[in-house]
C-alpha cells in the first residue's frame, strides 16, 4: 500500500551520529550529554571511569568480536534505551582486523581479509541502528598531509570503504576539537575544507556546544528539557 508523508507533518526521529577526534578530545564525555537512558558499548575500557556514579547510563564492555555479536543479539530485545553509543569504533575495527589476521596466520591483510573486516563492520553498524534510539559511533581522528607536511584532510580513522558506508548511514558527522583558548566544540561544517563532516539538517555550524541533546534540539528546532 502506498503511503504519502507530508513533509510539514514530519516529526522528530532519533538521529544517527559519527563523532571523531583526537584521543582525549572528549568523545566519551560527549556521549553522556545524549538523551537518557544511554547504553554505552565500551571498547576503549574508559567509560566506567567517566560515567561512574551517573544515573541513566549503562555500560556494556566489549573485548572481542564474539562479545559484540552476543550484544547485537541481545539488543534486538531491548527497547528502553533512548541512545545507543559505540565508544571506540575505530579501535574495535583495528582489533577485529588483528583477530582476522591471527586466525589466518597472516601478518598483513590482503583483499580477502579486508573484505571480511568490512563485511563485519557493516553488520555491526546496521545492527546498532534502531528506530527508537539515537545512535552514536565514536572514532579516533586521522590526519593526511602532503609531501611538504601540509595538512590535506582530517577524517575518522576507519577503512575508506567503512568510512564512506557509515557516512551514508548517519545523519551527522562531527569533529570534536579544542581550540587555542582551550574551549571544546563539535564541528559539523568545515570552513577550510579540511575535515570530513556532514549535516543533513543544514542547521549546524563548525562551533557547536559539545552537548548532543542541544545539537538534536537545534536540528529539529524545538524546545524540550535536556535528558527527556
Amino acid at each position: 500500500m502506498i503511503q504519502i508523508i507530508k513533509a510539514k507533518d514530519i516529526k522528530e526521529r532519533p538521529l544517527r551520529l559519527l563523532i571523531y577526534g583526537e584521543a582525549g578530545a572528549g568523545k566519551t564525555t560527549l556521549i553522556g550529554t545524549a538523551p537518557k537512558p544511554i547504553l554505552v558499548i565500551d571498547f576503549e575500557a574508559g567509560a566506567d571511569i567517566i560515567f561512574a556514579g551517573q544515573d541513566g547510563v549503562d555500560i556494556l564492555p566489549i573485548y572481542e568480536r564474539k562479545d559484540l555479536k552476543e550484544a547485537l543479539l541481545w539488543l534486538r530485545t531491548q527497547k528502553q534505551y533512548k541512545t545507543i553509543a559505540f565508544d571506540g569504533f575505530s579501535i574495535y575495527a583495528q582489533q577485529v582486523l588483528r583477530e582476522i589476521l591471527d586466525s589466518r596466520n597472516k601478518e598483513t591483510a590482503t583483499f580477502y581479509e579486508w573484505n571480511l573486516l568490512i563485511s563485519h563492520l557493516k553488520e555491526v553498524i546496521l545492527g546498532l541502528i534502531k528506530p527508537t534510539s539515537c545512535t552514536i559511533f565514536t572514532s579516533l581522528l586521522r590526519k593526511t598531509k602532503d609531501a611538504q607536511g601540509n595538512l590535506v584532510s582530517m577524517h575518522p580513522d576507519l577503512p575508506h570503504t567503512v568510512r564512506e558506508y557509515i557516512k551514508a548511514v548517519v545523519d551527522l558527522v562531527g569533529i570534536i576539537y579544542v581550540n587555542k583558548t582551550g574551549e571544546r566544540y563539535v564541528g559539523f561544517t568545515s570552513p577550510k575544507g579540511f575535515a570530513e563532516v556532514k549535516d543533513r539538517s543544514g542547521k549546524l555550524t563548525d562551533k557547536e556546544e559539545p552537548n548532543i541533546t542541544k545539537i538534536l534540539m537545534k536540528v529539529y528546532s524545538y524546545e524540550r528539557k535536556e535528558g527527556n
